[in-house]
């Protein structure tokens, strides 16, 4: 069979049955060992035996409830141009970024589950903010990492089918499946390396504190990262996925303030498990304060019940964080489906 034919549930199971990896292989450097990436602060990943002792102390859930998505999909333009920066909110980690004449897409998943299997695994409890058919031209999507609900293969297979020219920028060793998907513009990054775009903008890949893995034999075997997208009208950040650490910090010294960033708030729960890779409410807001960012966005929480904090718990804790170190709701704001935010301009 083709490559270019082969169906995503293939693709998955060959990957699974480890017939199918894409490891990058590289010379050793500051976050790789010549086999497996590494944080900055490296943390002890969790084995198969802490994961089963999450598993086998999970307290009972409520459940979780589907949500109706927009009553009217948001108006999207086919370009902003001046400083304009508008972001339209999708779902979990995805995003709409439109700047510059430039249009973004961040981590796209738009299937109904995030998982190697269309039959099992996390179900999506509300419905895109906006459907494939609805995007504008799409000309750049940032993949943070390989985890099944940033990389979704069918996702990125119906972007290529209605956007086959655009780039797709990742870490090290995620071209290869993410080609896979029918896109042959692919670009990997390092941490701290850097692509010239359209309209004077720079993408810059940075370091966030995450792992990677789409089986239990591939830890860490590709690079996580986030972006920060440097723009005349001030710098943005998409971190992806990730846990609090000393990257904040560095971001805001290399780019100066954000004007905005995509900060996640969901995955949490319990913390003795998630706290090195998944940001809480509150460090969120900490995150929010290193970087001095003028407006943040809250995302990966509420499509997928992924861990045990309860469905409505992210942004009930946000609104506590917010309070306890004196952030203004207006600047760090909870979106559904849908939503959209013209960012403001930096201050002067």
């Amino acid at each position: 069979m083709s490559r270019a034919l082969r169906p995503t549930w293939l693709i998955n199971l060959m990957t699974l049955a480890g017939q199918y990896r894409a490891p990058y292989r590289g010379p050793a450097s500051d976050n790789f060992d010549g086999r497996r990436f590494r944080n900055l602060e490296p943390k002890p990943h969790k084995d198969l035996r802490s994961f089963l002792r999450w598993q086998f102390s999970r307290e009972k859930q409520a459940e979780w409830l589907d949500q109706p998505g927009p009553a009217v999909p948001p108006e999207v333009p086919a370009r902003v141009e001046g400083d304009e920066l508008r972001i339209t909110y999708i779902n979990h980690a995805t995003l709409l970024i439109q700047h510059l004449g430039l249009n973004i897409v961040t981590d796209p998943v738009w299937s109904q589950r995030v998982s190697p299997f269309s039959f099992v695994g996390p179900r999506r409890h509300h419905p895109p903010g906006l459907e494939l058919d609805q995007l504008p031209p799409i000309d750049l999507i940032l993949v943070s990492h390989n985890h099944y609900d940033h990389l979704d293969l069918e996702s990125l297979r119906g972007l290529a089918e209605r956007f086959p020219l655009a780039k797709v920028v990742s870490g090290l060793g995620n071209a290869l499946l993410i080609r896979e998907s029918g896109f042959k513009n692919v670009v990997e990054l390092d941490w701290w390396q850097e692509l010239p775009l359209e309209g004077g903008l720079k993408l810059h890949s940075v370091p966030v504190q995450h792992w990677s893995a789409r089986t239990r034999s591939d830890t860490n075997e590709t690079l996580w990262m986030g972006f920060v997208i440097e723009s005349p009208y001030g710098p943005f950040l998409f971190p992806g996925d990730t846990g609090l650490g000393p990257e904040f910090r560095l971001i805001r010294e290399r780019f100066g303030p954000m004007r905005f960033a995509a900060l996640p708030i969901g995955a949490y729960a319990p913390r003795w498990f998630m706290r090195d890779n998944h940001m809480n409410p509150d460090d969120a807001v900490q995150a929010h304060k290193q970087l001095e960012s003028a407006h943040s966005l809250a995302i990966h929480f509420g499509t997928f019940n992924l861990t045990d904090e309860g469905q409505f718990a992210p942004p009930r804790d946000l609104a506590k964080a917010l309070a306890d170190w004196q952030v203004a709701a207006d600047d760090f704001r909870v979106p559904t489906p849908g939503y959209q935010w013209l960012i403001p301009p930096m201050p002067r």
